[in-house]
């Protein structure tokens, strides 16, 4: 179980992802592009509260995130030096999140 802090630190990571990609674009399947086509900043809000609150979301939206993230930074990295990198895996595996959301399953 989170502290309260520590859900409040997971709420506004959440909410932040929700606003804007940290690399400008996002890949074609991120989870996050249906949340950030919401012009509402208050349901991507509550969105973000209740995603912070169930573990296992917490957990995919961790592993989701930080290996995007890992290998967009590789991408960046490999191209200051000279290198070609892969082009990002584009597979859309689940539903948005949105959508999961909104059928309960988060």
């Amino acid at each position: 179980m989170h502290s309260n802090n520590q859900q409040y630190l997971l709420t506004m990571r959440l909410f932040g992802l929700f606003l804007k990609c940290p690399f400008r674009e996002a890949t074609e399947d991120c989870p996050f592009v249906d949340i950030r086509t919401l012009s509402n900043l208050e349901v991507k809000f509550k969105l973000a509260e209740q995603m912070a609150t169930h573990p296992s979301c917490n957990e995919n939206v961790r592993n989701t995130h930080e290996a995007c993230y890992r290998q967009r930074m590789q991408q960046v990295v490999d191209a200051c030096r000279g290198k070609s990198a892969p082009a990002p895996v584009t597979q859309r595996a689940r539903p948005p999140v949105r959508h999961q959301a909104a059928m309960g399953r988060l």
